[in-house]
């Protein structure tokens, strides 16, 4: 992906969400830098402070926590147009409580704190775009938490594959089954269920 294709990408976003004129767009896209990473890279990592942003071009990205066992809890999985970032990291330069790690081969703009106080001084209707973003992400964790303690896990399961169809091509059932809360096994034994109770 070029430079070119990303600002194209990124401005037809914004755009979608903000009223923004052309010489404005550019100059908020010179503040973001393209890069690539492979399978397995990590964009940030727990316990290191989380010093950039990223919004995601192409590719997919799982952002999760390793507990003291050494259990990995997926919060979320992330693909083209999201952002991913450990806002209280990036905000306080404080060690990240999660880490984010490439699915696959991805694409993403980046902005660190420097250039990202630089874009809020100079475009205040970003702050409008940051804003709605936030709040759409507590939207998100909220239904997500009411869902875990409120929802059998075949309904949680029939959500994330109709919010994110191809998610199981993409991102291997160990994971999809840390995300929802649950064994590898019992993922495995609820579909061979769910597969029996679609052919009666």
């Amino acid at each position: 992906m070029t430079k070119t294709e990303a600002n194209n990408q990124f401005s037809q976003y914004l755009s979608n969400h903000v009223s923004i004129d052309q010489k404005q767009l550019q100059a908020i896209c010179d503040l973001y830098e393209l890069k690539k990473y492979s399978k397995k890279d990590l964009f940030f990592q727990q316990g290191s402070i989380a010093d950039k942003e990223g919004f995601v071009l192409s590719g997919s990205w799982r952002i999760f926590h390793r507990d003291i066992k050494g259990s990995e809890h997926v919060l979320y999985f992330a693909f083209a147009n999201w952002w991913i970032g450990d806002m209280a990291s990036f905000a306080n330069k404080t060690e990240a409580f999660f880490s984010a790690e490439a699915l696959e081969q991805t694409w993403i703009l980046t902005i660190d704190n420097h250039k990202k106080d630089k874009l809020l001084q100079g475009h205040p209707e970003m702050e409008r775009l940051f804003r709605i973003i936030i709040e759409k992400h507590l939207v998100v964790l909220q239904k997500r938490f009411l869902l875990t303690v409120s929802t059998p896990v075949s309904e949680r399961y029939l959500e994330l594959i109709t919010r994110a169809p191809g998610i199981e091509q993409l991102v291997p059932q160990h994971q999809i089954a840390s995300y929802l809360g649950i064994l590898p096994e019992s993922l495995s034994r609820m579909k061979k269920n769910m597969m029996k109770e679609s052919t009666k």
